[in-house]
Order: structure tokens, then sequence, then C-alpha cells
């Protein structure tokens, strides 16, 4: 097992480069999206990615503090939130927020909860919306565990919302949740665990 995961750990370091040519590529797996191969792509490396014109660093705010950062194609459906290390070296992870990214599984943005727990292959838990991990879903199917995946309401009834307020964890298949149009409004890759 420690063999197979240093011949894959190898492998990523060698398609490192090949990966960094196709700026193009909107797939995602853990610890990878698209040209970007978290712990292993420098944050000076995204501007010639992506382009300079498309990549604006910044600090960001997060609970608890700030960090430097980048944003590309910010406001588009190809968005891109990239969290560095506090030196702003190395690229900790990446919050997809645009709906061209997809996964070998079908997982991305603005799918709906149905979507997902195909995805998933059963019901899952998520967090209430009165919490600070509002919206977190808890799923452990193959597909979806290596993500932090949030969900979000885009329609639905206000009536039917207020079960899902406050610190609760709820399951998927509860009554009120299909009465409303929940979908996935954002997906956090970090990088592929190191032994």
């Amino acid at each position: 097992m420690r063999l197979a995961r240093l011949a894959f750990a190898a492998l990523l370091l060698l398609a490192a480069p090949a990966l960094a040519l196709d700026a193009g590529d909107r797939s995602f797996a853990r610890g990878r999206v698209g040209a970007i191969v978290i712990g292993v792509t420098k944050p000076a490396d995204l501007a010639k990615i992506f382009g300079a014109g498309n990549v604006r660093y910044e600090t960001m705010g997060y609970e608890g503090g700030t960090t430097p950062g980048a944003y590309i194609f910010y406001d588009s459906p190809d968005f891109l939130q990239v969290m560095f290390d506090e030196d702003g070296k190395r690229i900790d992870s990446v919050i997809i927020g645009g709906r061209n990214w997809v996964s070998t599984s079908g997982l991305r943005t603005g799918i709906s909860a149905a979507q997902l727990e195909r995805i998933n292959g059963r019901p899952f838990k998520f967090q209430g919306f009165g919490a600070d991990e509002a919206g977190r879903v808890y799923a452990d199917g193959p597909a979806l565990k290596a993500f932090t995946v949030r969900i979000g309401e885009s329609r639905g009834s206000q009536t039917a919302l207020k079960h899902f307020r406050g610190e609760a964890v709820f399951s998927s298949r509860h009554p009120a949740f299909k009465t409303i149009r929940f979908e996935v409004t954002f997906i956090h890759v970090d990088a592929a665990p190191r032994d």
C-alpha cells in the first residue's frame, strides 16, 4: 500500500509540468483542481497558468483570521478561490465556486441535492443553517469523502426552510428536504494525504 502511494505521488510530480500546460482542464480530483496540484504548484505559477489578467492575489478573510490567496476567473463559471500557506509560498487548498469544474463522478457546483445523493450512493447528512459550518455535507460515499461540500437553498419555501435552522445536523431524507431546491454551492479541495 505504501509503495502504491509513493508511486502515485511520483506520478503526480512527473505529471505536474504536463498538467500545468493545460489551463483549459476543468476537472478536479483529490489534491488537484485543473492544472493546480495542491502543495506542488506554486502561487506565482497561477498567473502563468491562467493568465495574469484572470488572477487576483489578495489577503482573504476566513473565520478566525486571514491568509494570502488568489481569486481566479472571479465571478465567472470558472471561479476558483485559492488559499496559500501563511508565507504565501505554497497552495494549501482550492475552493471551487464555478460550475464548469467537474469531478469524474459528476460532482460540481450547482447540482441538486438529489444528484448529490446519487453521487454519494446513499443519503447524506448536512449541518443546519444557523451553525458556523452551515450547509456542510457529511457524506461517506467514495466519490465525496475526499472533498468538503456545502449546499445552500436556491429556491423554496421559507416556511420549509425553517426546519433546517440552528446547530443540528439533518438528513437529506428529512420530509421537508424535498420541498426546497438545495444545490451544491462550493467544493473545497485539499492536498492529497501524505504518509
